[in-house]
C-alpha cells in the first residue's frame, strides 16, 4: 500500500478537507479512542479535527484529556504515515506513546511511566481479567517480539501473521495506558508497510474484535476474521473515493 501511503500524506499537505486521509483521521481517532471510554461523539471529534474546538451536547461534561487525546491521535496517525517504513522498535513505539499522552494529565505522573514501559503491573479487562507481562520482562518481551517480527520480512505479513503481532503485543500489555490505541496505530502502519490494506477497527466490532483478543491462542479465526471484515470496510472506503479502475492505490 505505497501509493496509498503517499495519497494520504498528499492529501494531508493540500489539506483536502472530505478526502480520504480527512474521514481516515476522524474515524481512527473517534473509534480507537472511544473502545478506551473516551465519550466524545464522531460529531465532536470532527470538530477537534476542523476548528481545534469543541462544543459538549446537554448535559455533557466533556474531559480535557478526551479531547487531548483525540487531537493527539490525529498527530500520532501523522507521525505514523511519515515513518511507515521505519522498522518497529521499542523506541519507535516510546515516541508514538509519548505523542498520544502528550499535555495530558498522565504526562507527568510517574506511576504511568508515559514514553516509557509500565513500572507498575496492569491487566486486561477487570471482571474477566487477562494475565499480561510483568513490567520486569516487558522489555524483553518486547524486544523478541519486535525482533521476531522484523526477521519475518514483509512478504511473510499477511492478515494472520499481522493479528498474531496484535495480540502478542496485547498480551504484553508494555504501557500502564494507551495499550490499545497504540496496537491499533500499528496494524494500520504495518499493513501499510507490508502491501496490506489497512483497517480501522470500529467501535460497533469490539465485541468481536476483545472476543478475538481473548480466544487467539486456541481459536485465532475470530481476530483474523474481524480484522478482515474491517480491512473489507477500509477497502470500501478506498473505493468510494477512488472508484476509478485505473486509479490504483496497492
Amino acid at each position: 500500500m505505497k501509493n496509498l501511503v503517499a495519497e494520504l500524506k498528499n492529501e494531508r499537505d493540500k489539506q483536502l478537507s472530505g478526502s480520504l486521509y480527512y474521514w481516515t483521521q476522524i474515524l481512527f481517532s473517534y473509534n480507537s479512542n472511544h473502545m478506551e471510554g473516551t465519550q466524545l461523539t464522531e460529531d465532536q471529534t470532527q470538530q477537534i479535527f476542523d476548528t481545534g474546538t469543541v462544543f459538549a451536547n446537554d448535559g455533557q461534561a466533556i474531559k480535557v484529556d478526551d479531547v487531548l487525546e483525540t487531537a493527539n491521535h490525529f498527530r500520532a496517525f501523522d507521525y505514523l504515515l511519515d515513518t511507515v517504513e521505519v522498522p518497529v522498535t521499542s523506541a519507535y513505539v516510546f515516541e508514538l506513546h509519548r505523542i498520544l499522552k502528550r499535555a495530558t494529565s498522565q504526562e507527568n505522573d510517574a506511576k504511568y511511566h508515559v514514553g516509557g514501559f509500565k513500572i507498575v503491573p496492569n491487566q486486561i479487562g477487570f471482571l474477566d481479567a487477562t494475565e499480561t507481562t510483568s513490567p520486569a520482562d516487558t522489555p524483553q518481551a518486547i524486544a523478541d517480539l519486535f525482533s521476531e517480527w522484523e526477521a519475518s520480512g514483509q512478504t511473510g505479513r499477511d492478515l494472520s501473521a499481522i493479528a498474531k503481532f496484535h495480540w502478542q503485543f496485547e498480551r504484553i500489555h508494555p504501557f500502564s495506558d494507551g495499550n490499545g490505541r497504540i496496537g491499533r496505530l500499528l496494524i494500520f502502519k504495518e499493513g501499510c508497510r507490508s502491501g496490506a490494506v489497512p483497517l480501522i477497527i470500529r467501535e460497533d466490532t469490539k465485541p468481536y474484535y476483545l472476543r478475538g483478543l481473548k480466544t487467539f491462542k486456541t481459536t485465532p479465526g475470530y481476530l483474523i476474521d474481524t480484522l478482515g471484515h474491517e480491512q473489507d470496510n477500509y477497502q470500501g472506503m478506498i473505493a468510494r473515493f477512488f472508484p476509478e479502475p485505473n486509479h490504483e492505490l496497492d
